[in-house]
């Protein structure tokens, strides 16, 4: 069991995670009107329900004792009436939780969703899927159990709790404070087991995070483990995090049940008390049958009232460390944000600038001082050996990150002060791995336009010559593809990506080593393809086989995040520089 697990954060004490809980309840915030209304009501349900054993002490004192019967009629109606008003305000009650709780949680799940987005890619890169996965399911729905669940029960609860306080007081004080000292014995060791119930809570919940991410690790890399044969490795490993799971669970359950236990002994001592009290005060004429046997009821209803707001607060205590990840999560910042007053240009041309880009991941440096002008309509291609920056000049250009230093310009305007929608709207990108999403070919294409008619999603598949392979499909364009496109070949994959861009009509092309992973028939079918897409558009590729490049207007190689040399390729090659280096070396290694 690791150490770290156990150690206490100084700076996360009671008043930090009262913010946190103050903060989930902001959610709530729109729905004050509702709220206080649900309130309203929760107190009318309080106080018929202790009216309720007010009105049979007077039938057993002024009834059956007394042998009044002309006021059993009159009981009797006042009791209806308070049974009419609690059925009310019950079904109020009810209404008006849930219209705020579905509310809430939808907000906080929407918030959510909104933020993933917002999100820059270093987020994803530096976060695991079944990180993010979990808290979108498992710590997302837990929080939303605050406003589903326990929150309404906390103020239901409390409202009823001192309705019930106030009653007993009233009716015989001295009886009511011999009996709240039993409540306090709870006290003397509640709060450790209630400590210790949470502690253990937080942890198996990081632990089922743990094992929820090995699950998906189990799922997605299943072709990796059986090609290695590596499911017992894999069964091994779960079991782990399953046993750790359930270990940290089985000491959560303990404390718990020591808590429960204790609450039951003290409230046991309290009846004692109030049994054998409220006999001496009835022997001496201080207390009446109909008023001991209310009083019973109330301590009841005392008890079972305190246990439950014990038991709530609890509940919620646990739900704070997920809670905490939430709001740690809805405070982060994406490092790319759009201007205040972000420009619009008029028209995109294509001219592409870099002045003196640097930029690094942490503390590795990939580029520096990077300079180069592109053209509208140019063809320019990226070579150079594996971490030079070639890929990230793509991300940088559709503003997946920032430079750490000097600027991009797109026609003369700063990324940075672009409208991001504009941007993003004129650039396209290919990349080496193509993303389809497990739905039709149509609606895959469809995607870089969802506006586009069937028509159009035709001629674009033509332009990328996509369209044959398409209806030779059983289903042609309505074929289903599968997750991630599994049902299609690489290059046809590759050939729909290009599809999209069509359809999408971008000024600036960006190709992330397109063609590397195919084989040499779909790489002649997609370079056809990218031939028709790039005309007339800006084009910069990242490219690792230099035959897919010789006929660009320059090749820029790039050796240690700088500009090497630019040229033809037939000017690089007679050069002898970095190029033919790389030519020269690609021939000797085949």
């Amino acid at each position: 069991m690791r150490r770290m697990e156990f150690e206490r954060d100084p700076d996360k004490n009671g008043m930090y995670y009262f913010k946190i809980y103050m903060w989930l309840l902001t959610y709530l915030k729109p729905y004050k009107w509702q709220m206080l209304l649900f309130i309203v009501c929760g107190l009318l349900i309080s106080l018929s329900q202790m009216s309720i054993f007010r009105v049979l002490q007077h039938i057993i004192d002024d009834i059956v004792m007394a042998g009044n019967a002309e006021k059993f009629k009159l009981i009797i109606g006042g009791l209806v009436l308070i049974l009419l008003c609690m059925f009310a305000a019950m079904a109020a009650n009810n209404l008006l939780s849930r219209l705020i709780r579905e509310k809430a949680s939808r907000d906080l799940q929407f918030d959510c969703i909104k933020q993933l987005r917002r999100l820059s890619f270093s987020y994803y890169e530096s976060h695991a899927v079944g990180e993010t996965l979990s808290l979108l399911n498992s710590d997302v729905q837990a929080v939303q159990s605050i406003y589903q669940r326990h929150f309404p029960s906390l103020i239901n609860n409390a409202l009823l709790l001192f309705v019930a306080l106030g009653f007993v007081l009233h009716m015989n004080a001295a009886l009511t404070l011999a009996t709240l000292p039993c409540f306090l014995l709870y006290y003397l060791v509640g709060p450790f087991l209630t400590k210790k119930t949470s502690f253990w809570g937080k942890i198996a919940r990081d632990r089922r995070t743990d094992w929820n991410r090995k699950i998906y690790e189990s799922i997605t890399g299943i072709t990796e483990m059986r090609a290695y044969r590596s499911e017992s490795w894999d069964l091994e490993r779960f079991q782990q995090k399953h046993e750790s799971y359930n270990e940290s669970q089985k000491m959560q359950f303990v404390y718990r049940g020591l808590r429960a236990l204790a609450r039951q002994l003290s409230s046991f001592a309290g009846m004692m008390v109030m049994f054998v009290y409220g006999a001496y005060l009835n022997r001496i004429g201080s207390l009446t049958v109909g008023e001991f046997v209310a009083f019973t009821m109330y301590y009841q209803m005392l008890s079972r009232q305190s246990s439950q707001l014990v038991s709530i607060f609890m509940d919620q205590s646990l739900l704070l460390h997920q809670g905490e990840k939430l709001k740690d999560f809805m405070g982060l910042e994406p490092d790319v944000k759009e201007a205040a007053q972000p420009k619009v240009l008029p028209r995109i041309h294509g001219n592409v600038s870099f002045r003196g880009v640097r930029f690094g991941y942490n503390d590795r440096q990939i580029l520096t001082n990077f300079t180069l002008e592109i053209q509208a309509g140019e063809r320019v291609a990226f070579v150079g050996t594996s971490g030079n920056g070639k890929s990230t000049l793509l991300k940088l250009i559709d503003r997946f990150y920032d430079p750490n230093a000097g600027e991009i310009r797109l026609d003369g305007v700063p990324l940075k002060e672009m409208s991001l929608d504009q941007l993003r709207d004129g650039i396209g990108i290919v990349f080496q791995e193509t993303y389809l999403f497990g739905t039709t070919i149509m609606e895959n294409i469809r995607f870089g336009n969802p506006e586009a008619t069937e028509a159009e999603v035709h001629e674009a598949a033509k332009a990328a010559n996509a369209h044959d392979f398409i209806t030779a499909l059983p289903n042609g364009y309505d074929t289903n593809v599968g997750e991630r496109g599994v049902k299609l070949s690489g290059g046809q994959r590759q050939r729909i990506a290009i599809a999209r861009m069509f359809i999408k009509n971008p000024r600036i092309v960006l190709l992330d080593e397109a063609t590397s992973a195919l084989d040499n028939v779909s790489e002649r079918e997609v370079l056809n393809a990218l031939e028709h897409l790039m005309n007339g558009r800006t084009t910069i590729t990242v490219a690792h086989r230099l035959s897919t490049v010789r006929d660009y207007d320059r090749i820029v190689v790039l050796k240690d995040g700088k500009v090497a040399e630019v040229g033809s390729y037939d000017e690089l090659i007679a050069g002898r520089g970095w190029l033919y280096e790389l030519e020269t070396d690609r021939i000797a290694h085949g």
